[in-house]
């Protein structure tokens, strides 16, 4: 079985488990992860702006959430201090986050900063 049978996926968007974020991350040539927690009203906030780029860049970015109540060791490599945290890797490595609700053009253009 592979790992992506066994990652939630909505739309183009999944639900990582943390054995599976190393290869999550690594996918696609770039990778959006939202940073998140059930209880934190600005992580709701910002949702659908990241399922809404899951949509409409998918194809090119591999899209994900990682809860951090579930996920502690992810959050704590990353230094993951405040939520809703989004991460964008490049091959697997991490180069830029944005700490908070953002609008999505925001998100964009970090997305589009990242992928040069």
């Amino acid at each position: 079985m592979e790992s992506s049978d066994l990652l939630e996926k909505t739309i183009k968007l999944y639900f990582i488990p943390s054995i599976y974020f190393n290869d999550f991350i690594t996918r696609k040539k770039y990778a959006i992860i939202d940073c998140w927690a059930a209880w934190c009203m600005p992580c709701r906030i910002i949702a659908p702006s990241i399922e809404k780029i899951a949509e409409e860049y998918g194809d090119k970015v591999a899209v994900g959430k990682l809860d951090v109540d579930k996920n502690r060791g992810i959050a704590s490599k990353f230094g993951i201090m405040s939520i809703p945290t989004v991460l964008f890797f490049r091959d697997g490595h991490l180069v830029d986050n944005i700490i908070g609700a953002v609008p999505k053009h925001v998100l964009e253009e970090k997305l589009k900063q990242v992928m040069g």
